[in-house]
């Protein structure tokens, strides 16, 4: 149940942003700065997963699942979000919305990846 949380504390700090602050980093047609915040996203996923796993001693084995609970809440609030876009975020435009739906499934795409462990074999 922590995960869900976890994930829901996420959703809420991610919605948040973007609805002060998404206006700076979501505008069509600037590729570069487009470009920057899909990259950005790499560095916020690392700091909101692997500091988690590890605080909460998660082995792992377990980490897979628990990057699905973490994932899930935002995933599901996350329709509501894309369905209302115009109300929940006033401040950005409409077109703003095909890469802000593109950012939501590498963001989570990310967390999701975070949860699979490499094994490196050694001889």
């Amino acid at each position: 149940m922590i995960n869900v949380v976890w994930g829901f504390l996420l959703w809420i700090s991610a919605t948040m942003f973007f609805r002060f602050f998404g206006q700076m980093f979501l505008i069509p047609g600037n590729v570069l700065l487009l470009l920057i915040t899909f990259i950005m996203a790499i560095p916020l996923i690392i700091l909101a997963t692997y500091p988690y796993y590890y605080l909460r001693k998660i082995p792992k084995s377990k980490r897979l699942i628990s990057s699905v609970q973490i994932s899930l809440p935002g995933m599901i609030l996350d329709i509501f979000s894309i369905i209302y876009f115009n109300k929940v975020f006033s401040n950005l435009h409409n077109d703003s919305l095909p890469f802000f739906a593109a950012w939501l499934l590498w963001a989570y795409s990310l967390i999701l990846i975070s949860g699979f462990s490499i094994k490196i074999k050694s001889n």
